[in-house]
């Protein structure tokens, strides 16, 4: 409860304003794919560069590490690990950041936020706590979590509130903000982010259905929006209701204006399809639409 108030008390201060390119921000897609093990892609998962550093992960389904390996990226530059929600294919590489961390000789605090729990998940903090706490999974990862013990650096963890209407914020330093939304995927707690560095600004859905009528409400004129294109059109049953189809994620589009707009997460259901989807989503969105691939780079 106590870290969850954190997550709401801090608020953004920004003194310049600065456009994407000035701060030479790039998107890194590291995972493109979902949970399949037969899509030839790695799990959901991307990286935000800012002035040449990678600054913040968004996800990390498996394989994520070994795709941040496949970078020019410093481990110690990151600051703040964002999950949308707890699936497995979201965030199922923790650990391995964690363990990276030690032979990077980190120093500097790592935020990890993600939703607060409901009946099916824990809270991110919990999350975080089954990890690496004293009877964690991986307790002999503890002293990044224990204030009581020594370490270089620290898990900084936060819960973000599983509120459809409000946005709520958290600084991750002097120029980078992250913002949150819930956002529905079924029964499973999960929340949008958008990460803004100065007037530049990235929005990602994470896994969702869009019942809320919430993720355009926050990737409101954002310069890119990453939404996961995870089901076809025709998709019915368990599938429609976890996830958007291409004609919601055209709606989306149509409502918060994006100046780009990138598809991710596919499946092999999706994946045959993709144009197929770009067209149903022209049908209401008349920007740029690209196609995620594994360690594609978008310059903003």
């Amino acid at each position: 409860m106590f870290k969850s108030l954190l997550f709401l008390l801090v608020l953004p201060t920004l003194s310049l304003s600065q456009s994407c390119e000035d701060n030479h921000v790039k998107l890194q897609v590291l995972g493109s794919g979902g949970p399949e093990l037969s899509d030839d892609r790695v799990s959901s998962s991307h990286l935000i560069w800012v002035n040449g550093e990678a600054k913040v992960l968004v996800d990390l389904g498996g394989g994520s590490a070994h795709q941040f390996e496949k970078t020019s990226a410093k481990l110690n530059d990151l600051e703040a690990i964002l999950l949308t929600h707890l699936h497995v294919d979201h965030s199922a590489d923790l650990p391995e950041y964690i363990k990276g961390f030690y032979f990077s000789e980190r120093e500097q605090d790592l935020i990890v936020a993600g939703p607060v729990g409901n009946e099916k998940m824990p809270d991110t903090t919990e999350y975080v706590d089954l990890l690496f706490g004293q009877k964690g999974v991986y307790q002999y990862l503890n002293s990044y979590l224990n204030l009581n013990k020594n370490s270089r650096y620290k898990i900084k963890s936060f819960n973000a509130p599983l509120d459809k209407r409000n946005i709520h914020s958290i600084k991750i330093d002097e120029q980078i903000i992250a913002k949150s939304i819930a956002v529905n995927h079924g029964p499973i707690a999960a929340v949008a982010w958008r990460v803004e560095i100065g007037d530049c600004s990235i929005t990602f859905s994470g896994d969702m259905s869009n019942r809320y009528r919430s993720l355009a409400i926050l990737a409101e004129k954002t310069d890119l929006l990453v939404a996961n294109n995870v089901i076809r059109e025709d998709t019915s049953g368990q599938g429609r209701w976890l996830h958007m189809p291409p004609s919601e994620i055209g709606y989306i589009a149509k409502h918060s204006s994006p100046k780009k707009l990138l598809l991710a997460h596919f499946m092999t259901r999706s994946d045959p399809v993709k144009e197929q989807a770009v067209a149903i989503i022209k049908e209401h969105y008349a920007g740029e639409i690209m196609l995620a691939e594994d360690l594609h780079v978008i310059a903003l």
